[in-house]
């Protein structure tokens, strides 16, 4: 008896921890301004990096990803299977068919991953070490800061450590746990790495969703992981004054327009305005800066910022709760990053 109610102390005790995890001491500065306006945006949410029947080590229909697309209002949906686009010929209004590719040298040495569509391309898994990006990096290409799968399975000690938090969740609901999930992601880091490289380029985040488990009976349709679960744990937005009018042309809006990367199904929206940059996230929410020499965090839900030279990341969480400058249970809800000539 002694020991049952000793182990229900210690799980008691686990499930304490992992809702107050991450922990992190903050100096915030109040923000500034008051929101007077919001400029004429076009919003568009939009998928990157996902992996269907035809690539080698995923099971997903399209059918699949077209009907989770549209349960969870994504506009448009950039598919780049290994080395083929042949879910073109299954592509709906919101599927677009891109490819995966390795580029490779002397030798048949990887030297880096692409994800084409049409001529929009986007560097893939940049931090990963197989993956890497050995060759000179053309500014027009985009740059997947966070990769999803990467992102999770790298911190996998804590991931077993938070897997049975997670599966009590998931038994009352998937989206609890899902919302969890979100603690492991550090875009904060992500960020300092594109830094240190010395880029220039646009960033966007990819899901690299495989489907491994697929049943399919009458009545019965079990996917796991199931597209849902990635589209809620991360998705983009493109914001531009111009309205895109069908999926070819969203492609090239891409290259041209703003985006967020977004862990929430709400957008956040920035802009320039008088010489300062202007957030309005979701929610009230804590802000951090990132430069090359320099960081700072900000609190409120509408932040007015006079952005350095050079290139900065700005980029939102979500907190549990505040005790003497203790911020417990930090989520991140959004990365956005900005050039200031």
């Amino acid at each position: 008896m002694i020991f049952i109610v000793l182990m229900l102390i210690l799980f008691i005790l686990y499930l304490l921890f992992v809702e107050l995890y991450p922990v992190k001491r903050i100096k915030v500065k109040p923000s500034e301004g008051s929101l007077q306006s919001i400029p004429d945006l076009y919003v568009y949410a939009f998928q990157i990096h996902l992996h269907s029947q035809f690539s080698y080590d995923s099971l997903g229909k399209p059918e699949d990803i077209i009907r989770k697309a549209e349960q969870e209002n994504i506009d448009y949906v950039i598919v780049t299977d290994h080395d083929t686009d042949a879910i073109k010929n299954f592509a709906g209004d919101r599927l677009i068919a891109g490819v995966e590719k390795k580029v490779l040298g002397e030798g048949g040495a990887i030297l880096g991953d692409l994800l084409e569509v049409e001529d929009l391309k986007v560097v893939a898994h940049p931090f990963k070490k197989r993956y890497r990006w050995k060759l000179e990096l053309p500014k027009e290409y985009l740059f997947e800061l966070i990769d999803l799968k990467d992102a999770i399975l790298e911190r996998k000690t804590l991931l077993l450590f938070l897997l049975p938090s997670l599966v009590l969740k998931a038994f009352f609901s998937k989206k609890l746990a899902l919302q969890s999930l979100k603690k492991m992601l550090k875009p904060e880091r992500y960020a300092k790495l594109y830094l240190r490289m010395n880029i220039e380029n646009q960033v966007v985040g990819g899901l690299d969703h495989h489907v491994k488990v697929y049943v399919r009976e009458v009545g019965v349709r079990f996917l796991f992981p199931d597209y849902s679960d990635s589209f809620r744990l991360l998705r983009n937005f493109l914001l531009t004054s111009t309205k895109v009018v069908n999926k070819e042309e969203f492609p090239r809006a891409l290259k041209k327009g703003m985006t967020v990367i977004s862990f929430e199904e709400k957008p956040t929206i920035y802009w320039k305005e008088e010489g300062f940059l202007k957030i309005l996230p979701p929610y009230k929410c804590l802000l951090l800066q990132v430069g090359k020499e320099s960081e700072a965090w900000y609190k409120g839900s509408f932040f007015q910022i006079k952005p350095e030279k050079g290139i900065s990341f700005f980029i939102g969480y979500t907190y549990s709760f505040e005790l003497v400058g203790l911020y417990f249970g930090l989520k991140p809800i959004f990365v956005i990053r900005w050039k200031e000539a």
